[in-house]
């Protein structure tokens, strides 16, 4: 039920996540919300009485099983979950992957100063000092589970008062109104319905994505812009009633909307909810439709809302292929036999004679000597291309960087994953010896390359070729790694190794040891 409340997945979805049984470390259920790129880890107690709470051992159990699968540590999970584990430690090893943990009971809504200690640490652990923290908490009591059951707020539809400007009418083949709503009208509605306002919706809130930030930039800096950037949101509803003061006019209508709900916008109407200054909600203008179904044949709704989201997302990636650099690039590498794809496509593949966009890019970060790159990469690569004017894509992608270099670094991080992959075969999956392959692989990369020299990889991409050698690599690669294990285990033993590499200053720190 928890998972079903927090990431209104199918009942089915909801029951398959349940991992509750001999030797779940801690954990009754896990489960990945793609909607808000989070997974979702719950430990359940019932308690017959209906008060107290769960036991501080049992959420220190707990906190250990989220520890361990942050870690993709498998072994205090029983070989039944082997599988699940798997799925869930892809994810999280995924950048842009968030985690909520949640304590469910059919007792008290908060814990006591134990057991609320515990949570803080996990989350002290897994954040560090991001100024982007990846994970949050949650404790569930009776009475939030009384609500839930019996309201069911992530599904239905609501009622909806609005007053709608510059409004006209859609009379056949079925009813419809459009005009322009304002930005506090929706947080209004948001801060009141909350999800169950998008329950129609394919997809619920995504949270702070790129996008969603924008949008919520655009709202609090030029709200009089916000028309002009926004495509706006679509609304079905049974049917409306409007009210006659000023029905001649269509400057402004005030409607009632029955059984609504927002089929298309859900990120406008939630990035808007974020925003604090109401003033400015006041002048944002957001274009608005509505659907009326009362009318319409059965099945309409759903083709309304499947049809709006059948656009493919623009990614702020797409807008590289606009830049005159990487142009430069693809020419620079066609003339040595190399097919450079910057344009995001079904048939990029990697091959000896080809790489694409996201793999150059990681390339380059690690080819660069710097540590503070390679972290950029581990906490998500759509920072290189969010503002393709600054740093730290005119870093990477600027004159001094030819199509040699950027083809070469991506042939050597070949070659270093390559013995990432046959060294994870022969280690034990816990401690820094594992940990250095997972989540420190892209440092790893960053201190052999430094090592071997980045003046090299300016050679011609066919000299480059020739002298790089898997088996010079392998022994960099190795000793780089050994330094790596050796440094976490005087220095930063019992540390996240999710978080440390994550943090710039800590992975400056191993890096440098690392390449010395």
């Amino acid at each position: 039920m928890a998972i079903y409340v927090q990431t209104g997945c199918a009942e089915k979805e909801a029951g398959e996540s349940v991992w509750d049984g001999s030797d779940d470390n801690g954990i009754d259920a896990a489960f990945f919300d793609a909607a808000t790129s989070r997974v979702v880890f719950v430990q359940a107690k019932w308690i017959n009485k209906g008060t107290g709470e769960p036991e501080a051992k049992e959420i220190g159990s707990f906190v250990r099983g989220v520890e361990d699968a942050v870690e993709q540590d498998n072994t205090h999970f029983h070989k039944r979950l082997q599988g699940r584990f798997a799925d869930i430690s892809l994810r999280i090893g995924t950048p842009g992957t968030q985690i909520h943990a949640v304590v469910v009971s059919t007792g008290a809504s908060t814990l006591a100063t134990h057991g609320t200690s515990i949570l803080d640490g996990l989350l002290a652990d897994l954040n560090g000092e991001d100024p982007h923290p990846i994970a949050t908490a949650e404790v569930l009591g009776l009475a939030e589970v009384y609500n839930a059951l019996a309201s069911d707020s992530t599904h239905g539809t609501v009622p909806l008062d609005a007053t709608i400007l510059e409004w006209s009418y859609v009379p056949s083949p079925y009813p419809a109104y459009f005009g322009v709503i304002d930005g506090l009208q929706l947080k209004n509605w948001w801060k009141t319905f909350g999800r169950k306002l998008v329950s129609g919706n394919i997809r619920h809130a995504l949270g702070p994505t790129d996008v969603n930030t924008e949008i919520k930039q655009t709202a609090q800096s030029t709200p009089e812009r916000f028309w002009y950037f926004n495509n706006g949101i679509t609304l079905v509803a049974d049917e409306a009633w409007k009210a006659p003061a000023g029905a001649a006019s269509r400057s402004a209508g005030v409607f009632a909307f029955k059984g609504a709900s927002i089929v298309n916008g859900a990120q406008t109407v939630s990035s808007i909810a974020g925003v604090d200054d109401d003033t400015a909600l006041g002048h944002v203008r957001v274009p608005i439709r509505v659907v009326l179904l009362k009318t319409a044949p059965a099945g309409f709704g759903d083709d309304v809302t499947r049809t709006n989201n059948l656009q493919n997302r623009v990614e702020s990636r797409d807008f590289v292929a606009q830049d005159p650099e990487q142009k430069r690039l693809r020419q620079e590498m066609a003339i040595e036999g190399i097919d450079y794809q910057i344009v995001r496509s079904e048939d990029a593949m990697a091959s000896p004679t080809a790489c694409e966009l996201v793999e150059v890019t990681t390339a380059l970060a690690c080819a660069s000597g710097d540590s503070y790159l390679a972290v950029q990469i581990k906490t998500g690569i759509g920072r290189f291309f969010a503002d393709l004017k600054k740093a730290p894509y005119k870093t990477l992608f600027n004159p001094n960087t030819s199509g040699a270099k950027a083809f070469n670094a991506t042939k050597i991080l070949r070659t270093i994953e390559v013995w990432i992959d046959a060294k994870k075969k022969s280690t034990k999956k816990s401690g820094a010896s594992w940990g250095v392959l997972i989540h420190g692989n892209r440092i790893l990369a960053c201190a052999v390359v430094a090592k071997y020299g980045e003046a090299r990889l300016s050679q011609p991409i066919e000299a480059f070729g020739k002298d790089l050698n898997p088996a010079d690599i392998a022994i960099l690669c190795e000793a780089a790694y050994t330094k790596m294990v050796d440094r976490i285990t005087d220095k930063y033993q019992g540390k996240f190794l999710a978080t440390l590499f994550k943090n710039p200053t800590l992975s400056k720190d191993v890096f440098e040891f690392a390449k010395s």
